[in-house]
């Protein structure tokens, strides 16, 4: 039985994927529902009124206080300083993505309320030197301080559900495309830049040999999957971190298919150019996620299915 009203708190609901999520749960809200969305700024807010809006950092006591002023019953904690930026500002990526991760999870803890917690962790904290392929058993390997501040949270939410103050699920998201162009805070930016690039048909270079391949999956699915472990009911297994079925997406195999969308002339207008420092992180090796699959978690399953759903969520990559 569904409860008469549902109290939704998303962390870094300003972003990319958090602005698609509170879309995506519009959808199925009832009218007496609320979703409480937090971030630093909103450039776009949502005009539904079963959306708050709370501006501030979750480093600020005031901010958490008045997000944990009552019990949510769910919880979807998607900010952070990904990337580049948690590379050149080690302090302010500390003081997001784990310290102000514990923070939540303590008020949480005095609250006795045990929500449903999902963590948008990264595939990031797998690293080279990379193994034949990456599975359920293949142990994390962080190269990067925000691969390994992901992977510490994973371990507290295991511990915090664990002992019972909430029922916590950790969902390791690959690049998420296709972000608005010139996202230059995410070191997969150029992931994204493609698509709009072969829109306009300008020449674009993928920093990537053309056989390599990297993990994708569009915002479309993505926000799918998020929104399906909050519904997930039933005893879970013990482990609470999964590795989403992301697409394994060779550079070749995407400019085909981006040639097909928007026409032949861009296999030349899209180059590649091995760039070794973005190979170290993003050449990377066939993944199987067979435990998330089990529990429904999706994937973009080819190439056209993931162009049809980056496209279908942003107007700027329609066809001409």
């Amino acid at each position: 039985m569904r409860k008469a009203s549902v109290l939704t708190l998303i962390t870094g609901a300003g972003g990319f994927v958090g602005s698609a999520l509170i879309e995506h749960l519009l959808c199925d809200a009832g009218p007496d529902d609320c979703i409480l969305a937090s971030d630093l700024s909103f450039s776009q807010p949502a005009t539904d009124p079963r959306v708050q809006h709370v501006v501030g950092g979750l480093t600020e006591r005031k901010v958490l206080e008045q997000l944990l002023s009552r019990p949510a019953d769910r919880i979807f904690h998607l900010a952070t300083v990904a990337g580049r930026q948690s590379v050149d500002n080690f302090a302010l990526g500390k003081a997001t993505n784990l310290d102000a991760t514990i923070k939540l999870l303590e008020g949480i803890r005095r609250q006795g309320h045990c929500p449903r917690f999902v963590f948008a962790s990264s595939a990031a904290v797998f690293s080279s030197p990379w193994p034949a392929e990456i599975n359920d058993a293949t142990l994390p390997n962080p190269g990067i301080s925000y691969a390994t501040h992901k992977l510490v949270g994973e371990h507290l939410i295991n511990d915090y559900s664990r002992a019972g103050f909430l029922d916590g699920l950790s969902l390791r998201l690959p690049g998420i495309i296709a972000r608005p162009a010139g996202s230059q805070t995410m070191l997969s930016a150029f992931l994204s830049d493609v698509f709009y690039a072969a829109r306009a048909h300008q020449p674009f270079t993928l920093p990537m040999a053309a056989e390599a391949g990297t993990w994708v999956m569009s915002v479309k699915t993505c926000v799918e999957n998020l929104a399906h472990a909050a519904r997930l009911t039933g005893e879970l297994p013990d482990r609470r971190n999964w590795t989403l079925p992301a697409l394994y997406l060779q550079m070749h195999a995407l400019i085909d298919a981006l040639a097909e969308c928007y026409g032949d002339e861009v296999r030349q207008l899209i180059t590649c150019q091995t760039n070794s420092a973005v190979e170290a992180i993003f050449r990377q090796p066939p993944l199987t996620a067979d435990g998330a699959r089990r529990l429904g978690f999706i994937g973009d399953d080819s190439v056209q299915m993931l162009i049809r759903n980056v496209i279908s969520a942003n107007p700027a990559l329609t066809l001409a």
